[in-house]
């Protein structure tokens, strides 16, 4: 994700996006003035977004580990994250394909552009789910050792999930915080979503490190540990 972000903000040029009142031909001329770095930044995006799968693969497995009965919250980081794994690959493309032929008909690029925004700041569907099986597995008993998940961190993610929630709203407003470019849809979920990948990356780390430590110790394999635990 850090080789995402940088392409991201460096070479799509999408920190901000373009204000949505540019007209298409604003629009079109700001593709044809850096058509090459957005499609080197796509192409980047498209070999390292789907590095996020891994990433929730991890932590649904440690939300198993804490997990009793039936794993509703497992199924649920899995599932949800996934699905945010997709909103983060298609927008990268979608703006890739606006700068593959920047000298189209400028509506056309404009409407390829917005479906790019669009499509990445209106992920309040399904991305808040990730956060809120994550901060409830941080407020149940941990059920196995060395968990990944303390209580603090259930706050910051019923938060994170909570921010990304005006998302949907970009589809009704040009201007002022609820913009595609605005406080509460664009920035607001932008920084508390860096700040929370962060801090749950060292977080895994360390207990999965330490995880493996008791297997050894215990001449347990670490995976067969974790799956007894």
């Amino acid at each position: 994700m850090v080789i995402w972000s940088l392409a991201f903000f460096f070479l799509m040029h999408m920190v901000p996006p373009p204000p949505a009142t540019d007209s298409a031909e604003q629009v079109a001329h700001w593709y044809q003035s850096q058509a090459t770095s957005i499609r080197i930044g796509a192409t980047i995006s498209g070999l390292t977004s789907a590095f996020m799968l891994p990433f929730w693969a991890v932590v649904a497995c440690q939300v198993w580990r804490q997990e009793k009965g039936a794993p509703i919250l497992t199924i649920l980081a899995a599932t949800a994250g996934t699905m945010m794994t997709l909103f983060i690959t298609f927008s990268p493309i979608f703006w890739g394909v606006a700068a593959f032929a920047p000298h189209r008909a400028p509506e056309i690029t404009a409407a390829i552009h917005q479906l790019g925004v669009l499509s990445f700041v209106t992920t309040d569907q399904f991305s808040p789910f990730c956060w809120v099986a994550v901060g409830i597995v941080c407020f149940i008993p941990q059920a196995a050792p060395h968990s990944p998940f303390p209580r603090w961190l259930g706050y910051l993610s019923i938060w994170t999930a909570l921010i990304l929630e005006p998302g949907a709203l970009a589809f009704n407003f040009y201007k002022g915080p609820l913009a595609w470019n605005g406080l509460l849809v664009y920035w607001s979920p932008l920084i508390f979503f860096g700040v929370w990948l962060v801090v749950m990356c060292p977080l895994l780390f360390k207990n999965l490190k330490l995880q493996r430590m008791d297997a050894e110790t215990a001449g347990v394999p670490s995976d067969a540990a974790v799956h007894e635990a």
